[in-house]
């Protein structure tokens, strides 16, 4: 038996032209007339689908909708039209079932069209994209690109077996019909182009151990190789095959999730599915001990192995051949490891906007009324990678020479807060033995490791001596700090490769005016509260900006508030120093509008916005009561920990994931299981991101002018040492 795969292609023709050929008679069209269509072909898109194997062979087979774009330089040069995409019409009952066309539909209001020329050659490329398929005007030059994550989809059946769908986007094919008549019809008939590497995952060996979550695969050249980038050719009517890709990349990579929920594959003990990963090439290729798979897991580790090691190799199986399918022997079963907060970030891919990321974070992160630890290194090892500094001058008072400040300060709780004794704005002041910014900001900064992120939530405390320009203190200490990011770099397209090993400072400013060349991120969301405003919106809405003048494109979607009313279904009531107090369920209802809006904008893949961070303050207290009353900390994170916790917990239930944004807790690490599952639920679902970004590293891949290969890792070395497997057959490389 062939041990290489191939796609079984139809040759019948189109039945819808070959019913109009015999109402037409035989008569020619004229110069101008639209060219009729037959075709044998293979789907476009992503919604292409293989059919089962059969004979050795996959058909591949077309979903009704499916476009292709049809060209003819002969037409384009002599006063046709050269090119026109069409979709594929197979009617809604055979979608997916068959792989010839019921008709080629044109999507425009002009197809390809006959000009003065007496015979025509065609050509059709699959699957017809604004971003991966580009034909040049006078339809000689064709640039594809191979999309730099294919996304494959998968659905449980009745019976328990997992099936994945490739990313047909990826999948190119091509049809060339030489030398047609005018008038004929023209009967196209697709080839592969794309080379396809087919493969088995397996679940867990023991019954005992946990599933496993995949959040990708990667395959990887040696460093010299291109297997995928853009390949344009130059002119398709010399015949000269595949060209060498530009700004080519020695990787290919794929996410496996529910198309429905985007959930990321899962994999239990006797549990596997059979995957599929498209490459480009133009000559066969024999993959030495420098080939290797990597997988990587939700639990942050990664594994990978040499795709010339795997048990059952040998010379014909390991040899790629241009637009055949090929099937890697079975891989051994995955493993699964224990999740922890320090590997976060690891797997998740570098081209996901920022936006789509959950960042658990501590209310007044140095206020022990508010923290237990105030400790940002304790905060930092239980998985809060967002923090709030609730700033106020520092300095000394006397009645002979008033207040005299020194730096901006941190509050981190009473025993370090002093007051003028003068009513008025403010006259709160931190003393000398309160923290300064500088060094509350250095602590955070000092944990942050080079593949994660933070931010750093800043505003200025009520009833403080309002003394210089707070937000210019800040800024200072963001200048000299290293590893804060210029906030003029962040937009709507940042992706998460952008940011790593920083920190993102955003201040929440009451103060109009420029901060000149500040490093910080500046909006507008006062602490306290006027009703009308909080009432009559769903929630707050305050453009980000650079510089608290120049927007950046980004918009903050938040809610917070301090003063709490203990209540969960009533409103709240003003209060002549607090503003409005909102109770439970004046927060609660406003943080699920945004949680709403997350999930149908997260939800609908074909048209979401990236242009908006979420933020959920949660924090804030309930106001204490007599003349010795104390605030109320504690309740306030016990109502909205919980709520926020059962929110994610609903989400891990539906399998349905969307962000919820930076979220900012009372006593975030005595909920640590809340903080870990909003780490966690980063790696559970497929986001969106930026298919011009490298999932690998974040840098820009579909240029144009450099032929050299984008290598991202280096070559799989078949010596490495196995002391870190923890499975059979595979090294864990993180």
């Amino acid at each position: 038996m062939k041990t290489k795969k191939y796609f079984m292609i139809s040759a019948l023709a189109l039945l819808a032209c070959s019913c109009q050929d015999e109402e037409q008679g035989g008569v020619q069209p004229t110069p101008g007339q639209e060219v009729q269509f037959g075709a044998a072909l293979e789907q476009s898109e992503s919604r292409t689908i293989y059919g089962d194997e059969v004979n050795n062979a996959f058909p591949i087979n077309w979903v009704n909708g499916d476009k292709v774009v049809v060209f003819s330089p002969d037409c384009a040069s002599n006063g046709g039209v050269g090119s026109a995409t069409y979709k594929v019409n197979v009617g809604e009952e055979n979608s997916g079932k068959q792989n010839y066309a019921t008709s080629l539909d044109k999507t425009g209001d002009i197809g390809v069209r006959w000009g003065d020329n007496e015979t025509g050659s065609f050509y059709s490329i699959y699957p017809a994209s604004s971003l991966y398929t580009k034909v040049s005007s006078d339809c000689k030059t064709v640039t594809l690109t191979m999309p730099a994550q294919q996304d494959n989809n998968f659905e449980r059946t009745s019976d328990g077996k997992i099936i994945a769908y490739p990313d047909m986007r990826a999948c190119f094919m091509y049809a060339y019909t030489p030398n047609v008549p005018s008038g004929n019809t023209v009967d196209l008939k697709y080839k592969p182009l794309s080379t396809a590497i087919r493969f088995t995952l397996q679940g867990p060996q023991n019954a005992d151990d946990a599933a496993v979550t995949v959040t990708y695969v990667r395959i990887y050249a040696p460093s010299d190789i291109s297997i995928n980038g853009t390949y344009t050719f130059d002119d398709v009517t010399n015949g000269s095959g595949i060209p060498q890709a530009k700004n080519g990349l020695n990787y290919v990579t794929m996410n496996v999730a529910d198309a429905k929920t985007g959930a990321y594959l899962t994999l239990a003990h006797g549990e596997s599915v059979e995957l599929n990963i498209f490459l480009l090439t133009g000559k066969d290729i024999v993959m030495d001990n420098n080939w290797y798979i990597e997988v990587g897991t939700g639990s942050g580790q990664s594994y990978k192995m040499s795709l010339a090691a795997i048990e059952g190799t040998n010379d014909v199986n390991r040899t790629l051949k241009p637009g055949m399918i090929h099937r890697l022997p079975t891989l051994p079963p995955l493993t699964s490891a224990e999740w922890s907060a320090a590997n976060w970030m690891k797997n998740l891919q570098r081209n996901v906007y920022l936006s789509e990321i959950s960042l658990p974070g501590s209310w007044y992160s140095l206020n022990s009324e508010y923290q237990d630890p105030a400790a940002i290194d304790r905060q930092y090892a239980s998985g809060i990678r967002a923090f709030h500094l609730d700033t106020r001058w520092k300095g000394s008072w006397s009645l002979i020479g008033g207040f005299k400040p020194t730096e901006l300060g941190v509050v981190d709780g009473d025993a370090h807060t002093d007051g003028t004794g003068i009513t008025g704005s403010g006259d709160k002041f931190l003393t000398s033995d309160a923290p300064s910014f500088a060094d509350a900001l250095k602590q955070i900064t000092d944990n942050v490791k080079d593949d994660e992120y933070m931010v750093v939530m800043c505003t200025f405390a009520q009833g403080s001596v309002v003394t210089g320009d707070w937000r210019q203190a800040i800024s200072d200490a963001c200048a000299s700090n290293s590893k804060v990011i210029k906030a003029s770099s962040l937009n709507p397209n940042t992706v998460v490769g952008d940011v790593l090993g920083k920190v993102i400072v955003i201040v929440n400013t009451y103060t109009d005016g420029p901060v000149d060349n500040s490093k910080c991120l500046f909006f507008n969301m006062g602490i306290t509260l006027d009703e009308q405003e909080f009432m009559n919106n769903d929630y707050y809405k305050s453009p980000l900006q650079w510089y608290n003048t120049t927007n950046s494109g980004l918009t903050m979607y938040g809610t917070h508030a301090q003063a709490t009313i203990n209540s969960t279904s009533e409103s709240g009531q003003n209060d002549n120093d607090r503003g409005y107090m909102p109770s439970f369920l004046d927060r609660e209802n406003k943080a699920q509008n945004i949680l709403t809006w997350s999930k149908n904008n997260y939800n609908n893949r074909d048209n979401y916005s990236h242009d908006c961070w979420i933020y959920l303050g949660l924090g804030g207290y309930i106001p204490g009561t007599g003349l010795f009353g104390h605030d109320d900390c504690s309740t306030v994170a016990k109502e909205l920990n919980n709520w926020i916790d059962s929110k994610v917990k609903a989400m891990e239930t539906e399998k349905s994931y969307y962000p919820v944004g930076i979220v900012l807790m009372n006593y975030a690490n005595d909920y640590s299981h809340v903080v870990s599952e909003i780490l966690m639920m980063n790696n559970k679902y497929r986001k969106a991101y930026d298919p011009n970004r490298s999932p690998v590293d974040g840098s820009y891949i579909n240029g144009t002018g450099s032929n050299k290969v984008h290598s991202v890792a280096q070559g799989y070395s078949s010596g490495m040492k196995d002391n870190n497997t923890n499975a059979i057959g595979w090294t864990r490389c993180r």
